[in-house]
This record gives structure tokens, C-alpha cells and sequence, in this order.
């Protein structure tokens, strides 16, 4: 009888997730230099106008709040080894999120704050999910995912910054291990104006049913409801305008744009920084 073969350790997890980041950093790296001004520019169209006119749109469009989903005690959700969700409590009217729990060392922990109705978000979403995938797989990340919907203005009439933002939450809520898929397949199948500003409910359901959630009846109730379209504005406030910012050791104030990403507090800036992966890794080799 032959021996069986030995798990790997943390250790070689992590550095089976380097190698191939590393393999994958050539490619992105060629990728990157190929979007380097599509990326800035959707960056800027993301912020151009959300300083001034962030203020005027939470407040018109911010309602009595809601409970928030539950697993996203934070205002996000937390996502770690094989592409599970972290649990938590449901976010209570009026309570404050608290920051999630510290990763253990040598584990960074990726905060997103996204509009799904960003196409800066869907092009980061592009180049880096597959990267992002392999590092949940692996263990060697965790990825946190904040819902926004201060887009709702560029969207012609159809609130499709809140209403995609409760569909994700909806998911957050009811099946949270399927969050990254649903998250993805969201980002790939985002509309593109001026041929589309929204995708509809049936269509939400349609990816919904694709992503392979649990209580699919439940989450496309959820939609159809919008149960959770006060609570993504009342979050969206408290990362745009009054915050704190529920991220640990956040360099950051408030979120001016999207994507804004954190790693371990600290924000990634593409024009300043390059790639993510030589980010991560100059945040490692610091510590």
C-alpha cells in the first residue's frame, strides 16, 4: 500500500498562490500596460463629479434605514479560503458596522468598495478576479466586498446602482458562499450605456439561477422586493459622507470613487502603485 499523499501546509498554499501569481503578473503586467489609459480614464469618470455631487445625491436619494443583510456586519461581506463567506449578525437600524475581525499574519485582507453599475469596477473586476479567485481558493487573502450605489444618477431613471447593489446583498443575506460568483457574473454582464443603463429583474434572476445559489426563491424575492435597497443607501452615506470607514487601520476617511481598494488599510492607487499583486507583495516584504 502506498502512503498517502501529505496536505499541504499554509505555508505552501501561500506559495503555491505566489508562483502562480507571479505567472499571472506577466500576463496582467502586458494586459495592464494595454489598459493602463482605459483604466485611468473609466477611473476618472468614476470620480469626476462624485466630490462635487456626492453629498446632494446620498441626501436626495437616502431613505429611513433598513436591517442590513445578514453576514455583512461590517457593511461588507467577507470572503476567505475556498470562497467562504464569514458569518455574522444581521446590521440592526441605526447600529453602527463594526470592522471584521483581524486576519491572522500573513494574510492580506482586500477591502472593495464597488458600484455594479461602475464600468471601472467591472474593468478591475476583468483584469484581477481571476487573480483574486486564486488567493481565496488558496487561503492566502481575504477579500471584503462593500456595496455603493452613489451611480444611481447616471443610470437614466433606473436606480440600477441600488437596485444591483440589493440584489448582491440579497445574496450576502440568504447564500453567502456563492457571493464571489454572483459578484462576477454580475460585474461580466454589467450594462453598457448608452444601449443599456440596467439589467432587469428577470435578468438579475437569470444570474442568479446561473451563480447556482442556495434559496434562489428567496433571493429573487428579495430583489423583487428590494428588501435591502435602504440599507445600500444608508451605507453608502456612511462610507461617502459621515463615516468612519468600518476597515481596520484605514488610511482613508471616506470613499471618494470606485473601486476604491484597501489592503490591510492601505489603498491601492493603479497609477501610483502599478499592479496589485506587486502591491500585495511590497505591503509583505514591509512588514
Amino acid at each position: 500500500m502506498s502512503a498517502p499523499e501529505s496536505r499541504p501546509t499554509k505555508n505552501q498554499k501561500r506559495q503555491d498562490a505566489r508562483e502562480k501569481a507571479r505567472a499571472l503578473r506577466e500576463v496582467q503586467s502586458k494586459r495592464s500596460k494595454r489598459n493602463k489609459v482605459i483604466t485611468q480614464t473609466s477611473l476618472a469618470v468614476g470620480i469626476i463629479g462624485v466630490i462635487a455631487l456626492v453629498t446632494v445625491l446620498i441626501v436626495s436619494s437616502l431613505r429611513p434605514p433598513g436591517p442590513g443583510p445578514a453576514n455583512m456586519q461590517s457593511d461588507g461581506i467577507k470572503i476567505g479560503e475556498n470562497l467562504v463567506a464569514n458569518r455574522t449578525p444581521a446590521l440592526l437600524p441605526e447600529e453602527a458596522p463594526t470592522p471584521s475581525e483581524a486576519n491572522a499574519d500573513g494574510v492580506p485582507a482586500i477591502n472593495i468598495f464597488i458600484d455594479y453599475s461602475c464600468p471601472a469596477c467591472a474593468q478591475f473586476e476583468s483584469i484581477y478576479g481571476p487573480l483574486l479567485r486564486t488567493w481565496l481558493e488558496n487561503g492566502t487573502a481575504t477579500v471584503e466586498y462593500h456595496i455603493l450605489s452613489f451611480r444611481d444618477a447616471q443610470t437614466a431613471g433606473t436606480r440600477y446602482a441600488t437596485r444591483a447593489g440589493n440584489a448582491a446583498a440579497c445574496v450576502a443575506d440568504q447564500s453567502p458562499d456563492q457571493y464571489f460568483d454572483f459578484s462576477e457574473l454580475l460585474l461580466a454582464n454589467q450594462p453598457a450605456p448608452p444601449g443599456s443603463y440596467e439589467l432587469t429583474n428577470d435578468q438579475l434572476n437569470q444570474i442568479v439561477d446561473a451563480t447556482g445559489v442556495q434559496n434562489a426563491e428567496a433571493v429573487k424575492s428579495c430583489i423583487a422586493d428590494e428588501t435591502f435597497a435602504n440599507w445600500v443607501s444608508t451605507a453608502t452615506a456612511r462610507a461617502m459622507s459621515t463615516g468612519p470607514l468600518p476597515v481596520r487601520e484605514s488610511e482613508i476617511a471616506l470613499i471618494q470613487g470606485t473601486p476604491t481598494v484597501l489592503v490591510n488599510g492601505k489603498q491601492f492607487q493603479p497609477e501610483i502603485h502599478g499592479d496589485l499583486p506587486s502591491f500585495v507583495a511590497s505591503l509583505e516584504e514591509s512588514e
